[in-house]
């Protein structure tokens, strides 16, 4: 396995078991190798809505928090709903779009991946990593009609 998902994987490990409350922790790493100049974004709602872009060769720590207002103990506070992250090529996610395509990376509703997810962007697509199986999962493309 690469040196760098290896070091990845074991930083994510080290996040999402550090005690904090957050839903979860995404890592998303950046590896396309013949198509560098495409833009891939992982837009998340509704945290309110969060859009980060990956460059090539870059990977991004997204966290996921289980609470909006940043204080668990506020009053303020409430548990966020279902929330889904959601990853692109090209531009940023809208829902209005007709025919983008799109990949769901995090859904709070799903067992895959609950409290830490690893995203690799190849060429051909998002991968998940599997704990379970020990293997890079592709991510099946969705599109909006």
């Amino acid at each position: 396995m690469d040196t760098l998902i290896t070091v990845s994987i074991m930083a994510l490990m080290l996040f999402a078991t550090s005690g904090s409350a957050r839903a979860a922790t995404l890592l998303v790493s950046n590896q396309m190798q013949t198509r560098g100049n495409v833009p891939v974004f992982v837009t998340c709602h509704p945290i309110p809505e969060l859009s980060k872009s990956i460059p090539v060769g870059q990977h991004t720590l997204i966290e996921i928090p289980a609470r909006a207002g940043g204080n668990e103990n506020a009053e303020a506070s409430r548990v966020l709903p279902h929330t889904k992250c959601i990853g692109t090529f090209y531009a940023k996610a809208h829902n209005a779009k007709p025919y983008e395509m799109w990949y769901e990376l995090y859904d709070s509703d799903k067992e895959y991946c609950k409290d830490s997810c690893v995203i690799a962007v190849k060429d051909d697509g998002f991968y998940r990593w599997n704990h379970r199986n020990i293997m890079w999962d592709k991510i099946p493309p969705k599109i909006w009609f």
